[in-house]
C-alpha cells in the first residue's frame, strides 16, 4: 500500500527528552455534543460508505458485527443488514459473556446513520440508539458519472424484487439538498430536527471541500457536533490530501470552533498516513480502504446467487468466524494505527511532525528538517 503523506514524518521527542511511559485511553473516544451530555464511542476510525448492497443481508451484517468488535464505528442502515420482518445483529446487539455476573451483557456496536437527502431506505426506527447521524450534503457519483444512485443500491434499501426493480432497473437521480430545508442559511433547523428525533446521537455534516470558504461559515452557523471533509471522490495527491485537511482545521479554529470534531474522508491511506492527518487536526479517520476489501473478498467466496435466501422474520445470528475473518485482515493495520496514535501523543502538538520536502513544510507550517 502506498503511503500517500510520505514526505512527511512523525517526529520523536528531542533526544535529551527523559523517557516517560505516557497512557492513552485508545479504546473509548468522547464526542460533546452542543445539546445534550457527551457520548461514546470506539475509536478514532470510522467505516464511512461500506457497499453493503454488493453481499447479501446475513453477510452484511456479520461483516458489519465484525468490524464494529474490533471498536471502529460502522456506517450503516436497517435497510442495509436486514429485511423486512428481520433484524440485524448489528442494530440489536447480542449477548457476550459478562465479567462481572453469571448473566450475560448485551454488547452494542458504535453506529453511524447516513442520512442522504432522498431517504432511500431509511426508516424512522434508524435514529434509535445510533451515535451519529451523518446529514449528507455532498452529492454522490455512480459509475457512469451521473449524480445518481446505481440500481443495485436502490434496490437493496427499497427491498425491491428484482422482477420488479426500482425505475425499472436504471439509475436513480441523487438529490442536491433535503428538500425540506429552504437554503443553506437555514440549515439550523434541519440540524434542530435531527436532535429531537435522535436524542442519542451527535449531529455531523458532510460536505465535500470545493467551496469550503463560502459554505463552512453557514455549516458552523447551524450547530452541528461534528463536521465529515469528504475528500475521497476526487483524486487528490498527498500534499493536497494534507493542506485541505490542515486547512479545514485552520477554517474552524478561525470560526471559533476549536473543539468541534473534525472527520475526514480520505480516500485509500495506509495506517501512517492516518496518523499523519490526525496530528493535521482530523479528529477521526474513514478507513474505508481498510474494510472495502473484506467486502471483496467475501463476494470472492461466495458462490451462485448474491441475494439472501433467508425469509423474513428470522432472527439474524452472528457467525464468530466473521470475526477472525475481520481481525485477519485488519488487526495489523489497526494495531499499527494504535502504537503510532499513542506515540503521537507523548509529543507537543507543534512539535508531532516535520519534512525534508521544503514545499511540503512550507504549505503545512511544519519543521522544515536539514
Amino acid at each position: 500500500m502506498e503511503h500517500r503523506l510520505a514526505p512527511l514524518h512523525l517526529l520523536p521527542p528531542p533526544a535529551d527528552t527523559p523517557w516517560t511511559g505516557a497512557f492513552v485511553d485508545l479504546e473509548r473516544g468522547s464526542i460533546s455534543r452542543r445539546h445534550g451530555e457527551s457520548i461514546t464511542v470506539g475509536l478514532p476510525l470510522f467505516w464511512y460508505d461500506p457497499p453493503w448492497y454488493q453481499v447479501t443481508l446475513s453477510q452484511a451484517d456479520n461483516i458489519s458485527v465484525a468490524v464494529g468488535e474490533l471498536g471502529v464505528l460502522v456506517s450503516a442502515l436497517r435497510s442495509d443488514l436486514s429485511g423486512p420482518g428481520s433484524e440485524s445483529v448489528f442494530h440489536s446487539g447480542r449477548e457476550v459473556p459478562s465479567d462481572e455476573s453469571d448473566k450475560p451483557e448485551l454488547r452494542r456496536y458504535s453506529r453511524m446513520v447516513p442520512y442522504r437527502p432522498e431517504r432511500y431506505g431509511f426508516v424512522v426506527k434508524d435514529f434509535d440508539a445510533c451515535n451519529i447521524i451523518d446529514l449528507r450534503l455532498t452529492m454522490p457519483r455512480d459509475v457512469t458519472g451521473r449524480f445518481a444512485y446505481s440500481p443495485a443500491q436502490i434496490q437493496r434499501w427499497e427491498s425491491a424484487p428484482s422482477t420488479a426493480p426500482v425505475a425499472g432497473g436504471g439509475w436513480v437521480p441523487a438529490a442536491t439538498f433535503p428538500p425540506d430545508v429552504e437554503s443553506i442559511d437555514h440549515l439550523g433547523s434541519k440540524v434542530r430536527q435531527l436532535r429531537r428525533l435522535a436524542d442519542s446521537a451527535a449531529i455531523f455534516l458532510s460536505i465535500g471541500p470545493f467551496r469550503t470558504g463560502a459554505e463552512l461559515p453557514k455549516l458552523l452557523a447551524a450547530e452541528p457536533d461534528g463536521v465529515i471533509l469528504r475528500l475521497d471522490e476526487i483524486q487528490l495527491d498527498g500534499l493536497e490530501l494534507a493542506t485541505l485537511t490542515h486547512r479545514m482545521r485552520v477554517m474552524m479554529d478561525q470560526q471559533h470552533c476549536e473543539s468541534l470534531p473534525l472527520w475526514v474522508v480520505p480516500g485509500a491511506i495506509t495506517p501512517d498516513d492516518a496518523v499523519k492527518l490526525v496530528a493535521l487536526g482530523a479528529s477521526a479517520i474513514a478507513i474505508d480502504s481498510w474494510c472495502n476489501p473484506l467486502i471483496d473478498l467475501t463476494r470472492e467466496s461466495q458462490s451462485g446467487s448474491s441475494r439472501d435466501p433467508r425469509p423474513g422474520n428470522v432472527k439474524h445470528e452472528y457467525d464468530p468466524r466473521w470475526g477472525d475473518f475481520a481481525r485477519d485482515n485488519l488487526e495489523d493495520l489497526t494495531e499499527r494505527f494504535l502504537g503510532l496514535f499513542e506515540a503521537l501523543h507523548s509529543i507537543e502538538p507543534g512539535e508531532r511532525l516535520g519534512s525534508f520536502n521544503s514545499s511540503w513544510a512550507k504549505a503545512l507550517g511544519i519543521h522544515g528538517l536539514r
